[in-house]
């Protein structure tokens, strides 16, 4: 697909992305061979939007202009088209002011399409692509009345200055992505992701494709369950063989269906799914749940198929859900939607599951029947091939109906996609995750990175990490009912001194703190936290300590432990904890009531038509346990949200990419993508620079004579590396000795390095002692998908003494504090203002590898450490072409 006489075409360039209406397109760069749709593209228009466009009036293109259109350098001149059905639906393109590194940007939708978000969209491609060519600077010329245009410069978050200038307005822009500019490109991706499922979770209309007459086959099945539980649109069953399904009148074909449904839900052998996505494509369809099975968990031709399905979904701008996949539920009274094989459908309520297993699905039902949990949206995913969990989590962010969400997530890495998702949507409201890479990882030797690559993301992202189902479940329960704690402050009440003490334990275990309140009971006895009311307890005894805890300062939790003499059920209790809970809204309450089987929850509805409802855990450990977490996660968004750091720390990204830049072609000259290269001392220092990181000050040397001119220069004592050395001892044989005090010593020392290590100690670096202080090693990494992790742990032979703690980027200065402050230097360090240099050290690093995708590792250790400086001794940096070089949003 290269044309001759360009540059080499961009593969990384081209990809399918949601636009705002929820509808995918593909865009990539054009070439040659779109000529004849530019020129289709171009009489389609009016002519007042080519006037717009071009100034003039130009009811068509010369062969010309057509060729120098579609013939571009993809470096100087790039220019992008967006395609539905293959047919362009808007392009966009700069031109580079020769010798600057400015260039000129236009854009042209179709008329048919303007209010798609297609202008925005293609500005990002455009600006990730002038950033990857060297170009800081955006110009731009448009008439005054072309107020579309002028928008979409105001609305992208950049700094735009612009100008009345002979009629016509001249823009201009730098296009360093700002704050402003990274945000509003945020939001746009997760509103597009939302529009983009609301189709399928919130269908008008349904289809049901492959909707047999008899029971047990998943058409049929799913039929029943859309009619039997009162889906509130239209369901039209599609079926060759029959003419009435249910007593409804079944169509041949998606084709031959009255109208263009929102959703057609897919029952057909494997084999026959992609020309069914054809079909609903062609039929205006908006979204396709796939059951069948017999797709990429059965082997090589299942996955031929089941990417062959995707295709065709995104040829036609489908969502696809699956397949191999149980389906999804909406208990929204005005949706209704049972598009599942499950038995039963859940009761309504505030809380969305997501599991990527289907016979996992239909036990998330049953238990949040049996648990009287309801469900706002249930979503079974299956193979994932186009939705996921992160398309999920933009509706759910959105989605009023639902306070909290529950994931159930495969063993399988969290790609950045979702880390953005997840962290925004965790700023909203509670999400609970089961992971089961953490699980994988209980055996020694399987799945340890993934595990904690997982963790830290829950800890960076706010995601509530759990170990079991019924914890994921616990979680969800406290949510649905009452609200998340403001704070660690928790206390028991009860009436058995054994299980008051037992839950008091589990709180602590769980990280809550036993605040300490004064209660007077009948008996006089003033009572603090734990509270035993005694066995002889009666309501009132209950009503009086409850109002007392509520009320007081620091309790932001309160656990009820009610263990009647008899086991018997007590209704008066019950009505007082129901009205503690109403009179202090603010408080998180859980009870553990013996006696209280077959019943999840204490509710009562409320003559505003509202209800009042407290969970009933069997134990009170688990109360305590799910109470800790949500206490967990509510300091962490309190803390998200004031942190006024939510972005990378500041370097100077030109300086730095003039230190990256001859390493970069050095690694060109290697002729291989794979190949990277260690940065010199020379471009290691400066690169550090750049981000304000200080490097022990040091000099490169070839013999003994080099050494001792250095060392006087630097002023002993000093240190001599050799070029091969081992960071986890320091002795001569091992290429690092420290605090040589003088001339004598160090020729000496140069000589048993030499005769240990022969050709390998050169060229060695003698480096300016550094004072005493803790040794740190700081990592940061590159990985193949473009993420990225931190690792922070003990430096040189202090290493073999803990494991490193892990983080994930991008990371935020509370980020990087959590993380640093969880790892042994944590351990080390317990002062916080201890912590100061290394935090911003860590930052200054994790940013400098965000912001250059050709950076892929700096290694700094030991990093020496004090309460007032953290310098660093040691540094490898390694960089290579960009492991994914074009940052734009895009589906997976």
């Amino acid at each position: 697909m290269e044309p001759a006489g360009t540059g080499a075409y961009p593969p990384s360039w081209e990809t399918d992305v949601v636009l705002s209406d929820g509808h995918t397109v593909r865009v990539r760069p054009i070439v040659p061979d779109d000529a004849e749709a530019l020129v289709r593209f171009h009489q389609r228009q009016s002519a007042e939007s080519i006037y717009f466009r071009y100034f003039s009036p130009r009811p068509r293109l010369s062969n010309r202009e057509v060729q120098h259109f579609t013939t571009v350098d993809h470096h100087d001149r790039v220019a992008f088209v967006a395609l539905a059905m293959d047919e362009i639906i808007a392009v966009a393109r700069y031109e580079r002011y020769r010798g600057t590194d400015t260039a000129e940007v236009a854009f042209f939708v179709d008329d048919e399409h303007h209010g798609r978000g297609l202008a925005s969209l293609l500005l990002e491609y455009l600006v990730a692509a002038g950033l990857e060519n060297g170009l800081r600077r955006f110009a731009a010329t448009t008439l005054p009345n072309n107020r579309k245009m002028l928008g979409v410069f105001q609305s992208a978050g950049y700094e735009v200055a612009s100008r009345l200038d002979d009629g016509v307005v001249e823009v201009g822009f730098d296009i360093d992505p700002t704050g402003a500019a990274l945000a509003a490109m945020d939001r746009r991706e997760r509103a597009a992701e939302a529009a983009s499922v609301r189709p399928m979770l919130a269908p008008t209309s349904v289809a049901v494709v492959g909707a047999g007459k008899g029971r047990g086959g998943l058409g049929a099945e799913v039929f029943r369950n859309l009619l039997a539980n009162g889906f509130r649109g239209p369901v039209h069953p599609v079926n060759h063989d029959a003419d009435l399904v249910e007593g409804v009148p079944a169509f041949g074909s998606v084709l031959d269906l009255p109208e263009a449904v929102d959703l057609a839900v897919i029952a057909t052998p494997a084999a026959d799914v992609p020309r069914v996505i054809e079909q609903c494509g062609e039929r205006g369809v908006r979204a396709v749940v796939v059951l069948s099975a017999g797709f990429s968990e059965s082997g090589r031709e299942g996955a031929r198929l089941e990417l062959e399905a995707l295709r065709a979904a995104r040829r036609h701008g489908l969502r696809l859900l699956g397949p191999n996949c149980l389906g999804l539920i909406n208990t929204d009274p005005t949706v209704r939607l049972d598009a599942t094989l499950a038995p039963t459908m859940p009761p309504a309520g505030r809380v969305a599951a997501m599991a990527e297993a289907g016979t996992l699905s239909a036990a998330i039902v049953d238990h949040a029947e049996r648990m009287d949990l309801g469900l706002s949206t249930m979503v079974a995913a299956g193979n994932r091939a186009d939705v996921s969990a992160t398309d999920l989590l933009s509706y759910w962010t959105e989605d009023d109906r639902t306070v909290a969400v529950l994931l159930y997530l495969a063993a399988r890495h969290l790609r950045p996609r979702f880390v953005r998702a997840a962290r925004a949507a965790s700023l909203q409201k509670p999400v609970a995750a089961l992971h089961t890479s953490m699980a994988v990882a209980a055996s020694p030797g399987r799945g340890g990175d993934a595990a904690r690559r997982a963790q830290a993301m829950f800890r960076q992202t706010g995601v509530i990490s759990v170990a079991t189902l019924e914890q994921l479940f616990d979680v969800g329960r406290i949510v649905a009912d009452q609200p998340v704690p403001d704070g660690h402050g928790v206390v028991v009440v009860g009436n058995s001194d054994g299980a008051v003490a037992l839950a008091a334990d589990a709180c602590v275990d769980a990280g809550l703190d036993l605040v300490p309140v004064e209660v007077v009971a009948g008996s006089g006895r003033v009572l603090t936290n734990p509270i035993d009311l005694s066995y002889l307890a009666d309501a009132e005894a209950f009503r009086d300590a409850l109002a007392v805890v509520t009320a007081a300062p620091g309790v932001h939790s309160v656990i009820v432990v009610y263990t009647p003499p008899r086991l018997q059920w007590d209704p008066e209790v019950v009505e007082v904890v129901l009205d503690a809970a109403a009179s202090a809204p603010h408080v998180t309450i859980a009870s553990t009531m013996l006696g209280a089987a077959g019943r999840a929850r204490l509710v009562r509805d409320e003559h505003d038509g509202e209800e009042v409802a407290v969970p009933i855990f069997r134990f009170p450990e688990d109360a305590a346990r799910a109470i800790g977490r949500l206490a967990g996660y509510g300091a962490w968004r309190r803390s998200a949200a004031s942190s006024a750091a939510t972005g990378s720390a500041s370097g100077d990204v030109e300086s730095a990419t003039a230190a990256i830049g001859p390493a970069l072609e050095r690694v060109r000259d290697l002729g291989d993508d794979d190949r990277v290269v260690a940065l010199d001392h020379d471009e290691q220092f400066a690169l550090l620079a750049a981000y304000g990181v200080e490097l022990i000050e040091r000099e490169v040397v070839h013999d003994a004579d080099q050494a001792v001119a250095a060392a006087q220069r630097l002023g002993w004592p000093v240190t001599l590396k050799a070029a091969t050395r081992d960071r986890l001892t320091r002795s001569a044989a091992s290429g690092v000795v420290l605090d040589i005090a003088d001339e004598p010593q160090l020729r000496a020392t140069w000589d048993r390095m030499h005769e240990a290590l022969g050709p390998a100690m050169l060229p060695a670096v003698v480096q300016r002692f550094a004072e005493s202080g803790l040794d740190v090693a700081i990592e940061v990494r590159r990985d193949e998908d473009g993420s990225g992790t931190v690792l922070v742990g003990l430096g040189g032979p202090a290493a073999i003494l803990d494991e490193h703690e892990l983080g994930v980027l991008p990371l935020t200065l509370a980020d990087t504090s959590s993380l640093v402050a969880t790892s042994p230097v944590g351990r080390v360090l317990t002062d916080p203002l201890d912590r100061v240099p290394v935090v911003e050290l860590v930052h200054r690093l994790a940013a400098l590898v965000e912001e250059h995708d050709c950076v892929r590792s700096v290694i700094a250790d030991p990093v020496v450490v004090s309460p007032m400086w953290a310098r660093v001794a040691d540094v490898q940096v390694l960089v290579g072409e960009p492991v994914e070089d074009f940052s734009v949003r895009r589906l997976e």
